[in-house]
C-alpha cells in the first residue's frame, strides 16, 4: 500500500491541475503518464521488456486474450458512441480534452503519449498496482477503485466517468482472469493505436501539405 501514495497523490494533482488549466491538458497529461512510468518502471520495476518478449511468443496463453481484450474495448467503445452519447447527446460529459498544437512535433509527442505511454502507465497504475488478489471480495472491491481512479484521470463529469469505466472494463478483466499485466498492456496499446492512428497520419498530412 506504501507504494501507492506517491502516484495516488500526483493523480490528486493531476487532476486538480486539469480542472484549473484545462487549456494545458496536452503537456499535464504527458507529465502525469511520464512520472507514472518513471515510478513504476524504475522505482518498482513493474514492468519487464524480457518477460515482454518472452510473452510475444505464446499464441494461445498471450495472443489470444489479448484479441479477445481488444474485441472488447472495441465493443465498449461503440457502447460509448453509439447508445450513451446518442442517448446523452445533450449533457456534458466531463471528458478533459487534449489539446495540442497543429505542428510536427507536438502531433509526435501526441502519438507517443496516446498509443504507447498512456496504455502502458495506465496498466502499470490501475491495474497492477492497485488490484491486489487475495479473496474475491479484496478482488471485487479493489476493481472497483481501479475503474474509478482511471475514469476520473480522463473525466471530471459523472457522464464522462460513466463511459471511461466503461472503457476500462475489458482490459481490467484480461488482467483480474490471467494476472498477466502484458495481455491488458498490448490489448491497451493495439486499441489506442487503432483509435488514434487515423487522426494522427490526417493530421501530419494535413501539416506537410499546408
Amino acid at each position: 500500500m506504501k507504494r501507492l501514495y506517491i502516484p495516488l497523490a500526483w493523480e490528486l494533482l493531476f487532476v486538480i491541475a486539469t480542472t484549473i488549466l484545462p487549456k494545458q491538458s496536452f503537456h499535464l497529461f504527458f507529465v502525469f503518464y511520464l512520472g507514472l512510468l518513471v515510478y513504476f518502471y524504475y522505482f518498482h520495476k513493474q514492468f519487464s521488456f524480457r518477460k515482454f518478449a518472452r510473452n510475444l511468443t505464446r499464441i494461445k496463453r498471450f495472443w489470444l486474450p489479448v484479441l479477445i481484450t481488444f474485441i472488447g474495448l472495441m465493443l465498449c467503445n461503440d457502447i460509448n458512441h453509439n447508445i450513451i452519447q446518442l442517448y446523452f447527446s445533450t449533457t456534458r460529459d466531463g471528458t478533459v480534452n487534449i489539446i495540442t498544437r497543429n505542428d510536427l512535433l507536438p502531433t509526435f509527442f501526441y502519438a507517443l503519449m496516446m498509443i504507447v505511454m498512456k496504455p502502458v502507465a495506465e496498466e502499470l497504475f490501475f491495474r497492477k498496482a492497485i488490484i491486489s488478489f487475495g479473496s474475491k471480495k479484496r478482488v471485487f472491491v479493489l476493481t472497483i477503485v481501479s475503474l474509478i481512479l482511471c475514469a476520473v484521470s480522463r473525466a471530471h463529469g459523472f457522464l464522462g466517468i460513466a463511459e471511461w469505466m466503461i472503457m476500462a472494463i475489458p482490459v481490467t478483466i484480461a488482467y483480474v482472469a490471467t494476472r498477466n499485466i502484458y495481455i491488458s498492456v498490448m490489448a491497451h496499446v493495439a486499441f489506442e493505436f487503432y483509435d488514434n492512428i487515423y487522426s494522427i497520419v490526417y493530421a501530419v498530412g494535413r501539416i506537410l501539405n499546408r
